[in-house]
């Protein structure tokens, strides 16, 4: 399932921010946030609030960019129903994923929240434009 939210203006500048305050080396995958359980940003919290009021309550997130190059590996998350990635920025790079021997991509937009099932395998393809690639990731409560 997409939706389309409505982002503030300045929400990639922030999180670019946070990326910088809190670096943490990824060895060329890309810069990921620690996992929040809250909401401890008031510059997110309207976004934070259409997402919980579109799909339900929240029970971790975090963020994540990619500059050039940068990608992120195969992975499900398998505790989880339900989970979601918002695109913040997307200069360039697909969403792979895999259930058995099925295959298929998405090319995300800016400000699409695409929801799927937690044990649905999946991954980005390396960034390959100038510019970096934002986004952020929900795992959903409940099942």
């Amino acid at each position: 399932m997409i939706h389309t939210l409505v982002l503030p203006a300045d929400l990639a500048q922030h999180i670019v921010e946070e990326r910088r305050l809190n670096p943490r080396d990824r060895d060329g995958r890309g810069w990921q946030s620690v996992n929040y359980t809250s909401q401890p940003f008031a510059w997110f919290d309207a976004v934070y609030q259409q997402v919980e009021q579109l799909e339900g309550s929240i029970d971790s997130w975090w963020f994540n960019v990619n500059a050039p190059g940068e990608y992120i590996n195969w992975h499900a998350h398998v505790r989880w129903a339900k989970v979601a990635v918002l695109y913040v920025t997307v200069p360039s790079g697909l969403i792979e994923f895999k259930d058995g021997a099925s295959y298929w991509t998405e090319t995300p937009k800016q400000g699409e929240l695409l929801v799927f099932p937690g044990k649905l395998a999946h991954r980005v393809r390396p960034n390959d434009s100038t510019e970096q690639r934002i986004s952020v990731a929900f795992n959903f409560k409940g099942k």
